[in-house]
């Protein structure tokens, strides 16, 4: 991500307080279905951070991903209203007060009645250290912890503020909310690693790996246990205390290539067949059943998001 800003980053310019009414939106990706969009959001951006208020009436609405190649994650915490979203051709009502969900994933929500969302928008890179494994689905959790209640509170009172920050100030913001970001994913998805112990350093090792040769039909899971320097036993029993192993996420991250490059406009002469070959899949039907699986989405349906 470089040395640029969240504002830079999404087109904000040296704002640190942007307001959108219902045309800007509607420019940035925001579209109401069957009728007005009827919302309006307020964004300030801290350093590599985004926080967000958006609210309105009761309506239904799509994002479409409008920036492929920087994976985010949202926290998002509904403060008012009940809403169901679009998920693998279904809609899923729920009244759940906190979701995590990936941010460049074309998705439709309804809304019933007045609503409002505080959102904290954080580069996915920045919380890795906290969760290793961090999930790329959609999660929705029916309470709060005391600790989530204070980041939605600090949250809503950071995005309502008219105070300018300073440069220092916002790097604060920064840490604080990414911090707390941290501390939240790791409760909820985290549960079995230990930052630090061997295990863990293992299992970063692994991931590194991962990450940087997913793009390679080479790389299995005794090549990953090779360069990570330990045994593929010890290593599948390492990802079997989170639930995972090896195979699911080489799988998982070939998965993630794939995605951003169907989102990202170079990319659009490539056929399907050749987009699974560059992402390490062997066939464009093996590429097909790991979106379908882990994002219920089709290649079509990822380009066909920010059309």
């Amino acid at each position: 991500m470089g040395e640029k800003t969240a504002a830079e980053l999404e087109g904000l310019g040296d704002r640190s307080i942007t307001v959108y009414g219902q045309g800007d939106l509607v420019r940035t990706g925001v579209r109401g279905v069957g009728g007005e969009l009827g919302m309006a959001a307020r964004v300030r951006a801290f350093g590599a951070i985004l926080v967000i208020g958006a609210g309105g009436t009761g309506s239904e609405f799509e994002r479409r991903p409008l920036r492929p190649g920087l994976p985010t994650i949202d926290i998002i915490f509904v403060q008012r209203g009940e809403f169901a979203y679009l998920h693998g051709g279904e809609w899923i009502t729920t009244r759940g007060p906190l979701l995590v969900a990936p941010s460049g994933l074309p998705n439709r929500a309804r809304v019933e009645g007045p609503w409002r969302f505080v959102v904290a928008r954080i580069p996915r890179e920045l919380l890795l250290p906290y969760v290793p494994m961090l999930s790329d689905e959609v999660r929705v959790y029916e309470e709060l912890t005391v600790p989530e209640r204070a980041m939605e509170a600090f949250l809503a009172q950071s995005v309502e503020s008219d105070q300018e920050v300073t440069p220092n100030e916002s790097r604060t913001v920064d840490r604080m909310v990414l911090e707390m970001a941290g501390a939240l994913l790791r409760a909820r998805q985290g549960d079995g690693w230990i930052p630090g112990s061997p295990r863990a350093v293992v299992r970063d090792r692994a991931l590194a790996v991962i990450a940087k040769r997913a793009a390679d039909p080479r790389l299995e899971p005794a090549v990953v246990a090779r360069d990570a320097g330990a045994s593929l036993r010890h290593l599948q029993s390492v990802f079997a205390e989170t639930g995972t192993s090896v195979a699911d996420e080489i799988r998982r991250e070939r998965a993630r290539v794939a995605r951003s490059a169907l989102q990202d406009p170079r990319f659009d002469g490539l056929s399907v067949e050749e987009l699974a070959r560059r992402s390490g899949f062997g066939s464009g039907v093996t590429m097909r059943r790991a979106l379908g699986d882990i994002y219920r989405l089709s290649p079509r349906e990822l380009r066909g998001g920010r059309a």
